[in-house]
């Protein structure tokens, strides 16, 4: 049997037993393990048992999903790894389980109650660097080659940020508070199009109207190349490999 421990900062706040069924991470208040903090998704992660072993999964989170300091798609967990969302963190052990630790008051922000539908928030520079650096010898270690990633930056038009980061599998791009490219405007779409990773090749799938790849419309599946400019509504984003 495996555990789950959920902390912020030195202070444990739950454990959890897991078998074989998935264990839901986010501030959807039906998740297995809920974590009220804006910095955490709605749908932010998930474990799940597959051929014997366990696994750690972004769920198209905005903030990213870090085991051991790396930032994952999907993971294979090992006894002893610490996932990392928002500001807490979860300790995987397959040792096994004691009697679930009580729920402690953590003297930080993270315990104040927050509403739970609003927008996730997205973490600052400075706390995003230091989550990385925290676990950087470890990290250093474990990571594999240097691979490139996709990349938005935002060349005109309303959005949440001038670039987005295309790390995960898959990204949602329009006005809704679960979409990793967040649209502004009143006439923004909620969902415009969603953007597939696989490897190092990106496709772009529209599902609203009046979506544009260097100027003409895009009603299919589309293969993203280095450099073409994506067109939603009044905004254009140009499309980027870089390491990561």
């Amino acid at each position: 049997m495996a555990n789950l421990k959920l902390c912020f900062g030195t202070s444990v706040l739950k454990e959890y037993s897991i078998h074989t069924e998935p264990i839901y991470i986010g501030r959807n208040p039906q998740s297995s393990i809920f974590i009220d903090n804006p910095a955490v998704s709605f749908n932010h992660a998930q474990v799940f048992f597959q051929d014997d072993k366990y696994y750690a999964k972004d769920l198209g989170s905005l903030n990213g999903t870090f085991v051991n300091g790396a930032r994952i798609d999907q993971v294979m967990l090992q006894s002893g790894d610490t996932i990392e969302i928002g500001k807490h963190t979860i300790r995987f052990s397959t040792a096994t389980a004691g009697a679930a630790a009580a729920e402690v008051h953590a003297a930080s922000e993270a315990a104040k109650p927050v509403q739970k539908l609003e927008g996730t928030m997205v973490l600052d520079i400075k706390t995003r660097r230091d989550m990385q650096e925290k676990f950087a010898p470890v990290a250093a270690a474990q990571k594999p080659a240097v691979k490139k990633v996709g990349k938005l930056v935002v060349l005109k038009g309303k959005t949440s940020a001038r670039d987005f980061v295309l790390a995960s599998q898959t990204t949602m791009i329009g006005k809704s508070d679960e979409c990793g490219v967040r649209l502004k405007g009143w006439f923004a779409p909620k969902m415009a199009a969603i953007i597939n990773k696989h490897d190092e090749t990106y496709y772009l799938n529209p599902t609203a109207k009046n979506v544009l790849v260097n100027g003409q419309p895009v009603t299919a599946r589309h293969e993203l190349k280095e450099g073409e400019v994506i067109t939603v509504k009044s905004v254009d984003f140009q499309f980027h490999l870089v390491a990561w």
